[in-house]
């Protein structure tokens, strides 16, 4: 499940994205990342890493910087500094109502998780390096596809999931973040595409940021 990948498309920003940050999330990001295309791709250089199965901790916890895995991503935030940074995650399908919910805001101080549409959800990154490891003008993003080895039969049916559509969603946002020449072309594109995500997004990073840091 360990991958890693390195694209030099020219001239441009630095792109990182991270799958399998913790728990088997990597099997579900995988998928997606070796779906990627160089069609897919802005000009810049893309580095696309997928980690095997850890301990899950939160990164919502200090304790995940201190893991092994923890210090090996914010080394490569340090080292490659990049321009758009991008978690790929899973979640239990089950989960769904109460990471969306305002109660995960009032017991972690963390907003909860957006909704995208067909079950695909949406953040900035933990707070704890969305300060500290990155500028104002980063672009900073969390997308949460079900993860797959979880999606039983009856799951499914009592979700009413659709991979199809759930795919399609996922997808189109990561295409998006690749495609992307600058802060202010992913800006325009995410708001003309999910408006309501978007003022969403800005009242909880006014929560948890305040105004030096944007959404995303």
């Amino acid at each position: 499940m360990s991958y890693f990948r390195y694209i030099d498309n020219g001239k441009g920003p630095v792109k990182l994205f991270i799958g399998g940050v913790h728990g088997n999330e990597g099997v579900t990001s995988l998928k997606f990342i070796k779906r990627i295309d160089i069609d897919d791709l802005s000009s810049g250089q893309f580095y696309f890493y997928n980690f095997d199965k850890t301990p899950y901790i939160s990164t919502i916890k200090k304790e995940y910087y201190e893991s092994e895995l923890g210090m090996k991503i914010l080394d490569l935030i340090d080292e490659l500094k990049p321009d758009f940074y991008t978690e790929l995650h899973c979640y239990n399908l089950k989960n769904y109502e109460r990471l969306t919910s305002m109660e995960r805001y009032e017991q972690t101080g963390i907003p909860p998780l957006i909704k995208l549409g067909n079950h695909i959800l949406v953040s900035s990154v933990s707070p704890l390096i969305r300060m500290t490891r990155f500028t104002a003008e980063t672009v900073c993003k969390t997308l949460e596809f079900p993860c797959l080895e979880k999606l039983t039969s009856d799951v499914i049916e009592e979700y009413g999931f659709d991979m199809q559509a759930a795919c399609r969603t996922y997808e189109g946002l990561l295409r998006m973040i690749l495609k992307s020449p600058s802060r202010k072309d992913f800006e325009n594109e995410i708001s003309k595409s999910h408006r309501p995500q978007v003022d969403l997004a800005i009242k909880y990073a006014e929560k948890v940021f305040g105004s030096d840091f944007p959404p995303y």
